[in-house]
């Protein structure tokens, strides 16, 4: 949990979701090799702050990094389970109704609106052979209005959802 509050703080974003799910009887002592499924390389980006080439290089560089650390390796053909991410980044409106904090004994019908930009990010490992998802962890929040900020956390982000999929598995298997 300490974990947990300090890549809030340092990563100075809103998380207003993460899940793991690993699927049961799940042994990832079986699965020794692993490949990316590709994307293409026209990905419609809305956001390019935030969605762009470097920040998806990233996000592969980081994937690796940590599935190197677990043992696991990288085999295009005929591995035992695949990688794959999605990242949707999107502007949202926040109409609110008197958003004012302080008690006032009066009805006060001024609208207004916050502005801001939401990011889901969701890392799936799935069985080559079933192609029957394994395991799945997702990040959803409000982004950092400084990309560079949301770039530097991205190898953390990555660390954090491997250990949540490792942590889940072996509760799991016990």
């Amino acid at each position: 949990m300490k974990k947990w509050l300090l890549f809030l703080i340092i990563s100075g974003c809103r998380v207003s979701s993460f899940t793991t799910h690993v699927a049961p009887n799940t042994d990832f002592e079986n699965y020794h090799t692993y490949a990316l499924v590709d994307y293409p390389n026209q990905v419609n980006i809305t956001q390019p702050e935030y969605d762009n080439p470097q920040n998806r290089m990233l996000i592969v560089q980081s994937i690796k990094e940590e599935l190197s650390e677990l043992g696991k390796i990288e085999q295009k053909d005929s591995s035992d389970f695949l990688v794959a991410y999605t990242l949707l980044i999107r502007d949202m409106v926040d109409t609110r109704i008197d958003s004012a904090v302080v008690y006032k004994p009066w009805v006060d019908t001024k609208q207004d609106t916050f502005n801001y930009t939401e990011g889901a990010f969701t890392l799936m490992l799935m069985d080559a052979k079933t192609r029957n998802i394994i395991a799945q962890s997702q990040m959803e929040g409000i982004m950092n209005r400084n990309p560079q900020k949301v770039k530097t956390n991205i190898p953390r982000m990555i660390k954090l959802m491997f250990k949540r999929i490792e942590n889940e598995a072996k509760e799991s298997n016990k």
